[in-house]
Formats: structure tokens, sequence, C-alpha cells
């Protein structure tokens, strides 16, 4: 369903259909001239007919002669009906077939009617001395190029119209490179640029995308760059306040300064950790890990930590090729934050996995205090936190998340949420399978 509604709301669709409404209001205006056309024509040929067939009646004589009749058939290929109220008589043996015709007229004056049935023509004209009906042969056509010249007009139409259809495709193809850099950019490439190869408004639009794109890259780099020069430069610092903080005597100073420095320290090495990611994909550790044996090593550190983690739904043999180390740090997170966010008496956490080709899916669901809807946009930013008090007891320093999506989409994989306040938070993993 989801694939039929994509084609019928493709701009594409929509032009095929212009297209065909312009192709059957284009074969009605020429079917409209044809057949005015073949009345033009039909009326010089009126005469000739009715020229004819009277020289026929004339030489039937008066009353018809059903013998010389049938001499003219066998000559023309014609059957000959004739009836009066006198007199009726039939060349050929189907005159019952008289009455299964489909009569139209062709002529007034004198009335002319044209029938057919099962393939064969019929003349009536209606003569001072009675009624004929000639029949004529299967083969015969009143107007023997019209077939042909129909099927020349459609075919030729229908040329144009594809013609013009692939024409319209071509000619709206950077839409579909527009597309294509609208995906990339919303997963976070923002190294992608759409083509310039052509020189119509569409590629003004496609220059003027491509330098949205790298100036939001430019602008991301630059506060990237800030946070690991700031983490570099806050080193030094710290290493002498911790030298400083050997010669102190023991006390809760001490204590205090000591965890504060540990929390900085803490906070860039993630720093650090997330930087080198972004710059280090190649240099991954990559193998290929069976994911229930890397979750039976994660699963372990949260056996006493209520509510608890719960294994669902895990099949077995499902392998994914990762660094097996950062995988475990983007696990560790989610299942960290998704514990400290539960109620101690609520169900536990649960795991799912789920194999969706061309990805795995790991779904982490709990049953937390959930994210609020104008919140979730910005969850993966660094340093983002919902609770805006930024306390200890609340959270870290809003760079798990961000993390765990650069080590994903180092993989080639990407992470999902879905949350709903008081309700719970479902963290959906996307491995390449």
């Amino acid at each position: 369903m989801s694939w039929f509604k994509r084609i019928i709301r493709s701009i594409f669709t929509k032009l095929l259909v212009v297209i065909v409404l312009t192709g059957i209001c284009i074969n009605l205006v020429v079917g409209g001239f044809f057949w005015l056309h073949r009345s033009a024509v039909g009326r010089p040929l009126h005469k000739n007919i009715l020229q004819y067939l009277n020289y026929i009646i004339d030489d039937l004589g008066s009353p018809p002669d059903l013998a010389r009749a049938r001499q003219i058939g066998e000559q023309a290929a014609l059957q000959i009906f004739f009836g009066s109220p006198d007199l009726s008589w039939s060349t050929a043996d189907n005159a019952a077939d008289l009455q299964k015709v489909h009569w139209r007229n062709w002529s007034h004056k004198p009335l002319i009617r044209l029938g057919r049935y099962h393939g064969r023509h019929f003349i009536e004209l209606t003569h001072e001395s009675g009624r004929f009906v000639f029949g004529l042969d299967k083969s015969f056509e009143f107007d023997p190029e019209r077939k042909r010249l129909v099927i020349i007009l459609l075919s030729l139409l229908t040329l144009i119209l594809a013609g013009a259809y692939l024409s319209m495709r071509w000619i709206l193809k950077p839409v579909r490179w527009l597309n294509e850099g609208v995906r990339q950019v919303s997963r976070g490439n923002l190294k992608y640029r759409v083509p310039l190869k052509r020189s119509d408004e569409l590629k003004d639009l496609a220059a003027a995308f491509n330098d949205m794109t790298g100036r939001i890259r430019d602008m991301l780099h630059t506060k990237e760059q800030l946070l690991l020069d700031v983490s570099h430069e806050m080193r030094s610092p710290l290493t002498r306040v911790k030298v400083a903080l050997e010669f102190l005597p023991d006390g809760q100073a001490k204590e205090s300064i000591a965890g504060d420095v540990a929390e900085m320290e803490k906070m860039i090495g993630e720093l650090l950790e997330t930087a080198r990611l972004h710059h280090l994909h190649g240099k991954l550790k990559v193998e290929r890990v069976l994911l229930t044996d890397l979750l039976k090593d994660i699963l372990s550190e949260f056996e006493n930590q209520p509510p608890g983690v719960q294994a669902a739904e895990i099949p077995t043999g499902i392998s994914i090729k990762v660094d097996p180390a950062q995988i475990k740090t983007v696990f560790k997170n989610i299942l960290t934050n998704a514990v400290k966010f539960s109620n101690p008496d609520s169900e536990p956490v649960r795991i799912r996995v789920k194999s969706r080709p061309p990805n795995v899916m790991v779904q982490i669901a709990d049953n937390g205090i959930g994210i609020p809807p104008d919140e979730l946009p910005f969850i993966f930013e660094p340093f983002y936190r919902v609770d805006k008090s930024r306390t200890k007891d609340t959270g870290g320093y809003g760079l798990g998340l961000s993390l765990c999506q650069t080590i994903m989409e180092a993989h080639g994989g990407r992470i999902a949420i879905d949350s709903t306040p008081d309700v719970g938070t479902t963290v959906t993993l996307f491995f390449p399978a």
C-alpha cells in the first residue's frame, strides 16, 4: 500500500496523468475532425451509390425480376432483398437476418440506411416500387483507407506522447537529485552534493541547496572544532589541578574538588572519543559477531539494577559486522538511560531483535518518564539535556546519545527514538544486515 501511495503522489505520475488526459483530448479532437471529414466526403458518395443502386433497380424491371436479381447478385457479389405489399423475395437464404440488423440513416432524400450484422454490410433504399435491401460481401469496406489511417494516427500520437513523457522525465530529473540530496542531508551526510548538470532554474536551486549544506557543514564543523579545542586546552589545567590536589590535606574540600575534576575528565574524554569516531570511521576494529553473545555480555551488568533488563525476543544466529567495543558503548548508554529514568517498581526494560532486510533492528523499550515531543528533535545534540537544571541526579553531560548516534553512523547504521511522556521510550538501532 505504501508503494502504491508513493506512485500516486509522485510528480511523474501526475505528469503522466496530464499527458494521458491530453492524449485523450487530442484523440477526441482528431476523431471529431475525421467524422466531419467523412461526412463531407460522404455527400458526393451518396450520389454515386444512389445512382448505382437506381441503375440496378431499373435493370430489375417493374415488378423486380428475381431471376435477374440472382444474376446481378452473382456478378456483383450482392445479396438482394425486395419487399412490397404485393411481392417479396430474396436472392439469399438469410432474409430473417434483416430483422436483427442495426440500422443508421445515411441519407434522407431519398432515404438510404446503412446496416451491419455479424460483419456483413447492408444498404436499404426505399423506392417507389418497394423496399430494396442490398447485402454486401464481408470483405467490402466503404472506406478501406480509414482503418489504416486511424492506426497510423494513433501510432503517431502514442509516439508523440511517449516522447513528451520521456522529455519531461529528463527535464525534471534534477528533482530526483534534489530529493536524494534532502534524504542524504536528513541522515547527516552533509558532504553530499547535488549534481549540477543543467543550465536552467533547477540548476540554480541545486546550487543553492549545495551552498546551504556547505554552510551548515561549516557551522557544525566550527562548533565541533571549538569543543575540541576547549577540551584539549582544558587537559593541561586539569592535570595541574590534580597535581596540586595531591599536596592538599585530606578532607571534604579535597574530595569535592577531586570529584569535580574526575567529572570534567570524563566529559573531555567523551568529547574526544566523539571527535575520533567522526574522523576515523575507516579505522574501526570491525568483526562479525553474534548479536546474542554481544547482548549477553552487556546484560550481566544490569542484573541487580531495578527494574532490570529483559531480553524478550532475541533470535539466535543473527550476526552483525561491527566494532564490538564501540557497540557495547551504545548499548550501555541506552540501557543506562532506560534504567535510570524508569520507575524501580515498573516492568523491566525490554530488548527485542528483529531481522528486517536490509537491516537488523534492536529495540530497547522502557516504561519510564518519557521525553516531551518538542524535545525529541534535539536529544542527539551534544550537551543537550531535557532537564534544563542540569543537576547530577537527572543525567550526565548530554553527550551519551550524541556519542551513540556518531557510533551508529560510523557503522553505516542509524538510531531512532520514539517516546511518550509518562508512558515510556523506545530506542531503535538499525544495523546493516
